[in-house]
């Protein structure tokens, strides 16, 4: 079967935006996100599935001066996220959301589709393969210099 048949595609979850528009969605509710630089992110993902982990919703944004991947990770991880070169977002902060039909450039678009209304990317692992994707970025003559 073809990946345009409508009948292997994932089930969108329910917080997902419905029609051809993107919508600010509130963190916090069904998930959490945390913010990456594009290329250290693109890393994150392959480290992720080499090291055969689940990765979750990956919504990526072309928008302003770097682009930027928005893993969505479970509710709470926010607050107790502390990794330099992200952000994380959870309660009172807003993500937009790009529909389901969004899955290619150009604009905001899923980087990785959801898998299903829960599969979201382990913490911790994401936490691991960002460490190693900005190690690997910056090089060991940086790394034994911070």
């Amino acid at each position: 079967m073809s990946d345009d048949n409508p009948a292997t595609r994932a089930i969108p979850p329910r917080w997902m935006p419905i029609g051809e528009e993107a919508e600010l969605c509130s963190a916090g509710e069904w998930w959490d996100a945390v913010r990456a630089v594009e290329a250290v992110g693109r890393r994150a993902i392959d480290i992720l599935e080499e090291d055969d982990e689940l990765v979750g919703p990956v919504i990526l944004d072309h928008g302003g001066p770097e682009p930027r991947l928005y893993f969505l990770v479970p509710v709470g991880t926010a607050v107790r996220w502390e990794e330099p070169g992200t952000v994380a977002l959870g309660p009172k902060c807003h993500v937009v959301v790009p529909p389901a039909e969004s899955t290619t450039p150009p604009g905001m678009h899923w980087h990785v589709f959801p898998q299903g209304p829960r599969t979201l990317t382990r913490p911790d692992a994401l936490r691991s393969a960002l460490r190693q994707a900005r190690r690997e970025r910056r090089g060991p003559a940086e790394e034994a210099a911070s």
